[in-house]
């Protein structure tokens, strides 16, 4: 990597006097920082995530011979990413790049479909893992190079767990705790962009799309799920209007809601087995109730109404279906009406 690419360097932060005896700008002071001028910029390319650019000399098997470069103070280790940006390629390292500042005009990576699609003078980069993008990035948060995280014990299960959750802290933002971490990870990078929208009815509706997801019917389009009932345009004064889209039940009513008042209308996924026992219901209701009271604005107040799938017989022709019908205890039980929670005013 090369050094004083920077536009400031540490010297320019000193006063004049420690420039007195500098000739052509060489000084034994500027000489002394140099080396500590080479150590930043190496930790901040790997801080910032900076990737090592090389350009294609020749090819062979899984070896590319690339321009001699200078290593980092840093190894890159193997299993690090290797793109082509210009042919939308990419693999890993096969074999770790050395570090203390050695010359090296090749690097060795493990897919040969990778290397059979360059060209002399292509531009490959080979990017380190960590640094702020995957500090910040949901899907790798921690990143792998974070070695003082605690083991998981007693007090603390699962540290990443725990890293995402702190890491959603900064936007108010919960997560599910029943839920796999992958899970997690995905609800964090929906929501991360939707802060603009909290606490409004679309950003509430995102939201709990996103809080829901695996356990909510999900249908194309997507059925409305939250409603104030208000009108869609303030200069109609009709009390019954029917729009673009309107489900009996939901979004039909005569006049307007009450002020500061919406409803949650859930349906949940008749695939998920757990959704037709009590149990998981009871999860299912807890969750939703959770995210809009943590959501909502402080002077509203909702119902939520929870349509599940019970009880269901063979159909009487034969039909391909994912889960069995009629099995006691779980596709057994009855349900005629929707499972309403009042919130408080």
């Amino acid at each position: 990597m090369a050094s004083n690419s920077r536009p400031i360097q540490f010297r320019d932060y000193l006063p004049e006097v420690f420039r007195a005896d500098e000739v052509n700008g060489v000084s034994f002071f500027t000489d002394f920082l140099q080396a500590f001028e080479t150590l930043f910029e190496e930790l901040q390319a790997m801080i910032e995530g900076t990737p090592l650019r090389l350009t294609v000399q020749t090819i062979s098997g899984t070896t590319i011979t690339v321009a001699p470069f200078t290593t980092g103070l840093l190894e890159i280790p193997i299993d690090t990413p290797v793109t082509a940006p210009a042919k939308g390629l990419s693999t890993r390292l096969s074999e770790p790049i050395p570090a203390q500042g050695s010359t090296q005009n090749h690097i060795q990576v493990r897919e040969a479909s990778f290397v059979a699609g360059l060209s002399p003078a292509d531009l490959i980069e080979v990017r380190p893992v960590g640094g702020i993008p995957e500090l910040f990035s949901p899907e790798t948060t921690p990143p792998p190079e974070f070695l003082h995280r605690p083991p998981p014990g007693p007090d603390n299960p699962d540290p990443d767990f725990e890293y995402l959750a702190y890491l959603a802290s900064w936007i108010a933002l919960p997560l599910r705790v029943e839920k796999p971490i992958s899970f997690n990870r995905t609800f964090f990078e929906t929501a991360a962009p939707l802060v603009r929208q909290r606490s409004t009815l679309p950003g509430m509706d995102a939201l709990l799309r996103a809080w829901l997801k695996g356990d909510l019917l999900e249908t194309a389009p997507p059925l409305l799920i939250l409603t104030d009932l208000t009108r869609a345009y303030t200069d109609v004064n009709a009390v019954f209007r029917l729009g673009e889209t309107a489900t009996l039940g939901v979004d039909t009513v005569l006049g307007e809601g009450p002020p500061f008042f919406f409803i949650a209308d859930l349906i949940t996924d008749e695939t998920v087995r757990e959704l037709r026992h009590p149990v998981g219901l009871d999860i299912f209701q807890r969750a939703a109730r959770f995210l809009l009271d943590a959501e909502k604005p402080a002077y509203t107040y909702y119902q939520l109404r929870v349509r599940a799938h019970t009880m269901q017989l063979a159909p009487p022709t034969p039909a391909p279906f994912t889960f069995p019908y009629a099995q006691i205890g779980v596709t057994t039980l009855l349900w005629d009406e929707p499972w309403v929670f009042d919130s408080d005013c």
